[in-house]
Formats: structure tokens, sequence, C-alpha cells
């Protein structure tokens, strides 16, 4: 839950309710002119501003028609929330048609429908993992797309794993999975264009989108609304802004007329033109905020408050109740509890489980690395961690040792003449960096999280937490053998700030959105990622 969905639910200063379900008359021109400021020009107050048809926006936001005094209780929000369900059926459906047809008997068939509702949870957890939800119901988009593909893909090899390595009795068959495989793939996709199209359609019409107006004109006003511009959010549309103090704030902003004042959205408000209210005003006028929410409790309209500026940097995040008082959780312990207990087991688990497998090519690494160059197998460095704390971290050795940079400050380029020729496949192939998986079983590093940089490196001449500013939002987590970022292609050099600050938001968005079933996404396509994404890996 984000804070403007914690907005909606926070207590008010007067007391009263957001929404109330009684809709007075039109109100009158006496009442405009009460809440106008002294001196206002006479035709402010006879305009009547309400007539969201006149609104001539710039913006990449579209006007849309308006349904006068008709509440729309459907919205683009409701549908996307509702693609989950779709897609769960959809894959559920196209398993149990698929059996059905193959299979036939009912006493079979309930075994069969029984993995099938099993296959179906794991693959809700992956689409969540796999973010597939951040894409609205109206876009079909190549990232989609590739989103969801990745997901049938990794779902159907667990689920294979799982049928043919357990050695079940039933005769599960691979004819069976693929069949599955495609259906369940064809139906989610003609299920998608089916909504997408729909959307569409319905949001030509003036439909689904939610009709916004902004109360305030000045410097958080034009904040909020060069936030919205800049989102091109399509679940709203900014129908203009309302501010009663005409000799202080502007005409228009970005393009948006002032309508006028409290008044004049009221009497919007009642007509059915606005579907929610956004308070662009500082917290700190307690009484004139009291005034607004007392006026606008009467009608069935979603009112917000916009943050100060202030708290415009930790506008996403969610608010906590402590003592009966919403506070704003800036800051969020990442992994803790069960979740951390899930990570630890994770990681000591699937480590000695590879240490195990990968013996023989370990060994084979290190007389390879014997055989072409003088010096020790193994690299040791110091590198900065978890809560910022420094460990030793070991790599294969993959450069000639009287060359060797211990604190990194020279990243290593393309044909550099310091790796070794073993030295240059084994980065290439990530090879080098499985000694790490000692430092996972030691507890310094985990399988998946950020990768750990050399204490020296930097970017266009800054140390890396001077480049970026974020950075050290990294040290909340431990650092990863393999991460978020580096199967989304970013690896090797990090000489600009623009691939450092890339690779930094991959980390924060893991870091932020980290679940179990997440990490096990990000460890099944690393190898896919070495195999096709290893351009930048020199």
């Amino acid at each position: 839950m984000t804070a403007r969905d914690n907005l909606r639910d926070a207590p008010l200063p007067s007391g009263e309710g957001v929404v109330a379900t009684v809709t007075p008359a039109r109100t009158p021109a006496s009442a405009r002119a009460d809440s106008a400021e002294p001196g206002a020009p006479a035709a402010d107050l006879a305009a009547d501003p309400t007539d969201v048809h006149l609104n001539r926006k710039v913006s990449r936001m579209r006007r849309v028609p308006q349904a006068f005094g008709r509440p729309e209780y459907l919205d683009l929000r409701s549908i996307d929330r509702a693609l989950t369900v779709g897609d769960l059926l959809s894959f559920f459906g196209a398993g149990f048609v698929v059996s059905r047809v193959m299979i036939g008997g009912i006493d079979v068939m309930l075994t069969y429908s029984a993995m099938t509702l099993v296959a179906t949870i794991v693959f809700s957890r992956v689409l969540e993992s796999n973010k597939v939800y951040r894409t609205p119901a109206h876009k079909i988009t190549l990232r989609l797309i590739r989103r969801l593909v990745q997901s049938l893909l990794f779902t159907f090899a667990l689920i294979t794993a799982v049928t043919f390595g357990a050695q079940f009795g039933e005769p599960y068959t691979r004819e069976w999975l693929l069949a599955w495989l495609v259906a369940a793939t064809a139906t989610i996709f003609v299920y998608r264009v089916i909504v997408a199209l729909l959307v569409r359609f319905a949001m030509r019409r003036g439909h689904l989108r939610r009709r916004v107006a902004i109360y305030g004109g000045d410097a958080q006003g034009v904040a909020v609304i060069e936030h919205l511009n800049a989102s091109d959010d399509a679940h709203y549309a900014l129908v203009g802004f309302y501010d009663d103090r005409y000799q202080r704030v502007p005409e228009a902003i970005e393009g948006y007329e002032r309508r006028g004042g409290l008044a004049e959205l009221e009497e919007a408000v009642a007509q059915g033109m606005v579907d929610e209210v956004i308070i662009a005003l500082p917290l700190n006028a307690v009484e004139r905020l009291t005034h607004i929410m007392n006026r606008m409790s009467r009608f069935s309209v979603t009112v917000l408050f916009a943050p100060d500026l202030a708290m415009w940097r930790f506008f996403d995040r969610p608010f906590e109740t402590i003592g009966g008082a919403p506070m704003l959780r800036a800051l969020d312990a990442p992994i803790e509890g069960w979740a951390g207990v899930a990570k630890f087991v994770e990681d000591r688990l699937i480590a000695g489980i590879l240490v195990v497998l990968l013996s023989p090519l370990l060994g084979l690494t290190a007389l390879a690395i014997k055989l072409d160059s003088k010096g020790p197998v193994l690299f040791r460095q110091p590198r900065r961690g978890w809560n910022g704390s420094i460990f030793t971290i070991y790599k294969f050795r993959t450069m000639r040792t009287d060359l060797t940079d211990l604190a990194g400050a020279a990243q290593v380029t393309r044909d550099d003449p310091r790796v070794t020729r073993v030295g240059r496949f084994l980065r290439r192939t990530s090879i080098d960096e499985l000694p790490q998986l000692f430092n996972v079983l030691n507890g310094d590093m985990s399988l998946v999280g950020p990768r750990p940089h050399a204490l020296g490196t930097k970017a266009e001449g800054k140390p890396f937490e001077e480049a970026v500013a974020d950075y050290m939002r990294r040290y909340r987590v431990k650092p990863g053998i393999t991460g978020w970022a580096q199967v989304n292609g970013w690896r090797g050099e990090t000489d600009t700030n623009r691939k450092l600050l890339v690779r930094v938001r991959y980390d924060i968005e893991y870091i932020e959105n980290w679940t179990f079933w997440f990490d096990l996404y990000i460890l099944a396509i690393t190898p896919l990622s070495l195999l096709f994404r290893s351009r930048n890996a020199y």
C-alpha cells in the first residue's frame, strides 16, 4: 500500500469523513462570492469555469469526455487488479482442458487437476515476482510479453523438474506438459489482447479514468501538476486546478486553467464532473484545510492530501499507525523476521548443493589457472557488504599478479592486457565468481543481491558513494553473487555515472520488492543471462 492509497484513510483534522453519499444542489453564485478574496474581479465570479470541455491541455494526459452526474464505479485501477484473476483462470483452465482431452478418466483427472492447481499457485507467485502487473491493462508492450513468457517458461521448468525429479507415481508426460504450455500461452495472450481492446474502447468513450481536480495553485500545486504530467498515468485525467487566491496564483499551470475557487470546485463535484480532489496546500495551514474538508465532506468524492514539497522524495512510501497517529515509513528493513530466515536457509542450502555439484569444475578451473600463469589460484580483495562492513571476497584469479590492482581503482576494460588468457574466459562466463559460494556459506554474501564493488572503484572520477545519491542503500542487504541488475544485462565496466545509476536503480528495485520467489526467479534466469547478455563482461 502506497502513500497515495493511505492518504484516503488518514484521519482528518476536523474529524470529518472524506466520502459521503449526499449530493447537494448546484451551488449559487452568492456562495462563490463568499469564498473569493476581497477585490476579486466580478468576471471571475460570474463566469462558470466548470465546463471542462473548454479545458485546453498541452500535456500528455489527454482530456476525456465527461459523464455529468454519473459516478464511475469501475476504473482502470480495478481492471489492473482483476488481471491476475484472469491470468490464473486462463492458466488453470488451459491445464484442465488439456488434461481432459489427453487423459480422460475421472480418477486420473483428479490427480492432474491437483497438479494443475499447485502449478497455478506457483505461477501466481512468479507473475508477482516478475512485476508483470506493473503494465496497465490497456497496454501490450514488448516488456510485458517478455515477462509473461519468462514467467510461463520458469513455471513449467520448475513443474517439470518436480514431476520428473520426484518420480511421482502418476504418468505425467512431456507431451502433456508441452501441450499445457502452448495452450496456456495462447489462452493468456488472447485474453490479454481482448481486455486491452475493450479497455481502450472504454477509455476513448471517456470511461475508466479518474477525473482529478487540484486545489492549490502555488508551488505545491505546481509540483503536483508537473508530477502528474511527467508520469503520463492513464489512470487519471486532470481537469484543472482551483484556488481562491486569485492574485497569488497563475491563470494556468502546464496548460491547465484555473477554474475558480472552492465554490466552483464544489459545483464541479456536485455535477459529477470530478472523481478525486487533490489538496495541494501546506499541511500547517490547519484552519484552512479544516474548512476545505468540511466543505468537501458533503460530496461523494475522494479527497487526497498531497505531501509537502520536502516529502516528495518519499511520496510513494507507505504509512504506519503508531499510537493512533499515522507515520510515514521513510525506510524499512528490507529482509527481517521470517523473510530473513527464508533467505538464510535459501543461501546456505543452495550454496552447499552447488559447491558439491560444481566441485569438478572448481578443481579444473584451479588447475587451468595454475598452468596458465604464475600466482595463487584465488584472488582475495576487501569489499563493502551488509551495513557497510568490510569483508574479504574470493574469486578465481584472472589477472597477472604483477599487474593486480588490489583497490580496484582501474576497472577492467575490453582487451585489458592485465587479464590472462584463461582469465578472459573465466570473466566472460562468470566462472571466476564461483568461489564466492564460500562467502555465502560464511555469511558474508547471499546468492542474490547487489554486486559488491571494489573500494577504490570510481565513476567519472568520483567514488561510487558520491557519484550516485542512493548508492549506499545497496548496503541494506548482503551483496550477492548474481543480482537483478546483472540478469538484466548490466555487467562489466561502470566507468560512467549513467551505467552506475542504472545498476543502482535495479538494485534498489530488488531490495524494495524482495521475495523468496523473486530470488528463485533470478537464480533460474542467471544462466540464460550469461549466454545472451554477456557482451559487457570482459
